[in-house]
């Protein structure tokens, strides 16, 4: 025999219980004492979980709800899954706020004045930030500006800003570097020179 049975509504239960609990209870029924999951019934929705925050009442005494205090959850929007921490209840009735991220500041707090565009390492063109001070550029990822180039020495080209001016200094590279298509190892920069080290190409812009 079987332990389930169907009731009119297509939905099959336990044989052990009278009526279906998964359809909605009577508006006349009362109280009966079992679970009203349906839309007429309790305040169940079997599609979402549902938490009930701060002194929220449930209709249906049955229905199993988890009272959130407000700071902690309750209030929010229960149509998505939200997050929430703390005491932080500065967002969504209660719910946590985005992170705030900080703007990103130069440099360990130097000065922006220039920086290099290159169109070899990406088609779409991709730029890099100078600072004032030295900048070193190499193929070391602790280069402050790394490049990813198997022809860049680990230690090969530094840009230095200092009283107004550009200065570049070669560091002893194996390919050496190119300002305008000329081997140079040292010099100053202008605005719109081309440098090239390695197989990489790069045009400087400065704004000091």
């Amino acid at each position: 025999m079987s332990e389930f049975k169907l009731c009119d509504n297509g939905h099959y239960f336990p044989q052990n219980l009278e009526n279906c609990p998964y359809c909605p209870k009577p508006a006349n029924s009362g109280n009966s004492g079992q679970s009203s999951l349906g839309n007429g019934g309790g305040q169940g929705n079997l599609a979402r979980t549902q938490i009930f925050g701060g002194n929220q009442k449930n209709d249906d005494d049955d229905f199993p709800s988890f009272n959130v205090p407000k700071n902690q959850g309750g209030g929010g929007n229960l149509n998505r899954t939200q997050i929430f921490g703390g005491n932080n209840n500065d967002f969504g009735g209660g719910f946590a706020s985005p992170q705030q991220f900080q703007p990103e500041l130069g440099s360990q707090g130097r000065k922006m004045v220039g920086w290099l565009v290159s169109f070899t390492i990406d088609a779409l063109g991709i730029d890099y930030k100078l600072y004032e001070g030295r900048n070193l550029i190499g193929s070391d990822e602790g280069c402050d500006i790394p490049v990813d180039d198997a022809a860049v020495s680990s230690r090969h080209l530094t840009i230095l800003h200092r009283m107004g001016q550009f200065k570049f200094k070669d560091e002893f590279s194996t390919n050496g570097t190119f300002i305008n298509d000329v081997f140079m190892e040292e010099g100053n920069l202008k605005d719109g020179d081309m440098i090239r080290i390695g197989d990489t190409i790069f045009k400087f812009r400065s704004i000091a």
